[in-house]
């Protein structure tokens, strides 16, 4: 069996029954969806929606405000590592805290998560350096990896599987106003109050939600008899961390053949190498290897990559653009996030949609490499005095192209693999997302210091960096466009068709 329609949903072993766990996969309810969702459930929604809320902001909001941070904190260049050092923890602490709360039971890693994400978020609104902010971003984004996916499966174990679907859209509804609301509140924070409070807001509803969740949430609790996989989680960060660095240092810093960057290679081929002998050893990896036997999961977590990496060239670039070169306030140049964040959404929702009532995929990928790909192209070639108005529609064309990679490489990675692994596949591919996302803003970032090294700091200087930067994303998506191409399109399974039509979820990993 190598699909995922050939394997029956089973529930999770050893999981105890409570009050609004989800019924046995098959069996029809009695209950009205009032009677089947407890209010004590509906009461944790809002905590639950609350921490879906900031999770996501935290991207948007972050990346308005980056360019006047670096101004703030006197070190423009290393700014992007904001992003960066936020991102690298979290796509490691997703895979770990998703598999904890499997096995060990998820209120307890959930309130781990939350506190510290409000740690770093405290620890960031502080911080009086360049560095010590980048420290506080990397450990906020060990609790901000787990938030998420833990919102998801916590709304899985509360809330009935038929009765589902309407209430992670709820959720998903404050994710979405969220990634609309980021570049705005981020503007509004940095021009009148200071920047500080973009890391500030999250405190007062993270503290509201961790009150309710400990009062009110009750799940089953959990005891794993495997051993956890700690070596496989220490190597995936040691070679995520050095081939980050190369791509940060390699051509700024140090020379490509220097010792810093040779030896960070070496690092990285190492730890890469010994991770994936621990995860072919392990008895229960953080990502089974068995995963990357299927062609179509390989390509579908390249595209995520791949897309997520030019999605945040545009999220920390295009208002780096607006202010250094047009010299628009924070709020202005965040405005700007809106079309392009608004073309993505729109673009998820109308493939989801189409896929849902066709069954075929492989189209999207492609049109979305050709139009993410064309924008940006465009977008480099502007100059200081091109209209806004053009800004807006490339971006907005831009947007939808990355948005039609975003339901195609989660359905088709996911329908390519065995049921019984759709959890970690899932964890799997939002690995490759994050990572997509922070080395978007790591190399991308190196581009942009090498651009302006040995330049003086002028309008033209900025522009002519940010035109560079915006070039280099074509490569990313010609090779985007090869690889959909060449992806086998296999038939979707019934329950693949109802995740795209928005009328099922996948299980939690």
């Amino acid at each position: 069996m190598s699909r995922i329609d050939r394997a029956p949903a089973a529930p999770t072993p050893g999981a105890a029954p409570t009050a609004g766990a989800a019924p046995t996969a098959g069996a029809e309810p009695s209950e009205s969806a009032e009677q089947a969702v407890p209010r004590a459930a509906m009461a944790v929604l809002v905590p639950l929606m609350l921490v879906a809320f900031i999770a996501t902001l935290d991207q948007t909001i972050v990346a308005t405000a980056i360019p006047s941070i670096g101004t703030a904190l006197h070190s423009i260049t290393t700014a992007p590592w904001i992003a960066t050092a936020y991102l690298l923890t979290s796509a490691v602490s997703t895979l770990i805290l998703g598999k904890t709360g499997d096995s060990y039971g998820r209120k307890p890693v959930f309130q781990f998560a939350v506190v510290v994400f409000l740690i770093g978020s405290l620890l960031s609104g502080v911080a009086t350096s360049m560095g010590l902010l980048i420290a506080a971003r990397a450990l906020q984004g060990i609790g901000g990896g787990g938030l998420t996916p833990l919102v998801q499966a916590i709304t899985g174990d509360l809330i009935p599987a038929r009765h589902r679907a309407k209430y992670q859209a709820y959720v998903g509804i404050m994710a979405t106003l969220a990634v609309v609301g980021g570049p705005i509140l981020g503007g509004v924070f940095t021009d009148d109050l200071s920047w500080r409070w973009i890391f500030f807001v999250n405190l007062p509803v993270g503290i509201i939600a961790l009150i309710i969740i400990a009062a009110r949430l009750r799940l089953p609790a959990r005891q794993s008899h495997r051993r956890a996989d700690i070596a496989g989680g220490l190597t995936v960060t040691g070679f995520t961390t050095a081939a980050l660095l190369v791509t940060v240092w390699g051509g700024t810093r140090y020379g490509w053949a220097s010792a810093p960057v040779l030896s960070l290679i070496a690092a990285a081929v190492v730890t890469l190498a010994a991770f994936v002998l621990i995860e072919h050893r392990a008895a229960d990896p953080i990502t089974p290897l068995i995963l990357f036997r299927s062609a179509v999961f390989s390509i579908s977590s390249a595209l995520f990559f791949l897309a997520t990496l030019v999605l945040f060239v545009g999220l920390i670039y295009i208002p780096g653009l607006m202010q250094d070169v047009r010299h628009y306030s924070s709020f202005e140049a965040g405005l700007f996030l809106i079309p392009l964040l608004a073309g993505l959404i729109a673009a998820t929702a109308v493939s989801g949609s189409m896929i849902s009532r066709t069954g075929h995929y492989k189209v999207f990928p492609v049109a979305g490499a050709v139009l993410a790909g064309g924008g940006m192209l465009a977008i480099s070639r502007l100059g200081a005095t091109s209209p806004v108005w053009v800004l807006a529609v490339l971006l907005a064309v831009a947007g939808a192209g990355l948005g039609f990679f975003v339901q195609v490489s989660v359905l088709a990675g996911q329908n390519a693999v065995d049921y019984k692994l759709l959890g970690v596949a899932t964890g799997a591919l939002n690995f490759f997302k994050t990572m997509g996302g922070a080395f978007g803003a790591a190399l991308f970032g190196a581009i942009l210091a090498a651009g302006l090294a040995g330049r003086p700091a002028t309008a033209h200087a900025y522009l002519h960096g940010y035109q560079t930067v915006f070039f280099w994303t074509v490569p990313a998506m010609v090779l985007a466009l090869i690889l959909s191409l060449v992806m086998r399109e296999e038939p979707l399974s019934d329950h693949m068709l109802d995740v795209a039509a928005g009328k099922a979820e996948v299980p939690e990993y």
